[in-house]
């Protein structure tokens, strides 16, 4: 027997998990080869970011998610 569920469907582009993973390598390759700042304060921003983007991503994650994305939707 085959299940058959009707979701509503969006862009992976407008996941809001994703787009806080792209700021969040953005930062850091900015942070280790853009800014001209110490390596105190790089290791200062890569720890930082390393802790607060998971963070934000299970907030995001638990309590913002209400639509499927189409490359999540392909898998069920």
């Amino acid at each position: 027997m085959v299940d058959i569920v009707e979701a509503d469907v969006k862009s992976d582009w407008a996941s809001k998990i994703n787009w806080v993973n792209v700021v969040s390598a953005v930062a850091v390759l900015g942070a280790l080869f853009g800014l001209d700042i110490s390596p105190e304060m790089q290791a200062k921003i890569a720890g930082g970011l390393g802790v607060v983007t998971p963070l934000v991503t299970v907030v995001l994650r638990t309590f913002f998610t209400t639509k499927l994305t189409s490359s999540s939707a392909a898998k069920i």
